[in-house]
């Protein structure tokens, strides 16, 4: 079973997650719909994996594929975090990112889905948000199918790619995550 192979781990400052991040938001793709530049040394991606490990309002997790064969593997194909998480108001921004040779594969839906569980479950928050590219329609469709709903449009809200991004805020309330 699909779901039995894709599991969440902190991320930590071993080599592999190093490399995991570093290969992540070297893409266009991660670079086009984070919305965030390339890394322009490497304290730059330690200082980013020890804010994401450290602060108390991330939580920062691998996303990782069991590859069975002659030996099960676990191979690391992306990030999936909630980050700003406010403390009182137990809201927090959900993101994900994968390798561009890992998609197609359903571990992203499946991992977002991980991580929803998780954020309701154990952290007892009232409501998870996300900002999306209006052109992303692939996310944006991932997005409805697990319960967000667009909440608004933000025009001009991200700058990437030479150019300037509308964006939909998309929620997803305990209530609706409970039905």
């Amino acid at each position: 079973m699909l779901n039995e192979q894709v599991n969440l781990l902190p991320l930590s400052k071993d080599t592999e997650d190093e490399n995991l991040v570093r290969n992540l938001f070297l893409q266009p793709s991660t670079l086009r719909y984070w919305f965030r530049p390339p890394f322009a040394n490497e304290d730059e991606l330690t200082q980013f994996i020890d804010t994401h490990i450290k602060a108390d309002d991330v939580v920062s997790m691998t996303i990782n594929v069991t590859e069975s064969g002659m030996a099960e593997r676990q191979i690391k194909v992306g990030l999936v975090e909630v980050i700003d998480i406010d403390q009182i108001a137990r809201v927090g921004e959900i993101k994900i990112t994968m390798l561009d040779k890992q998609q197609g594969h359903g571990y992203a839906q499946i991992a977002f889905q991980q991580m929803i569980d998780h954020m309701f479950q154990i952290y007892n928050m009232h409501k998870l948000y996300l900002y999306v590219d209006v052109e992303n329609a692939a996310a944006v469709h991932i997005y409805k199918k697990l319960g967000f709903e667009t909440e608004g449009t933000i025009k001009d809200q991200f700058y990437a790619m030479g150019s300037y991004h509308d964006a939909y805020y998309m929620g997803l309330t305990r209530t609706n995550y409970d039905k």
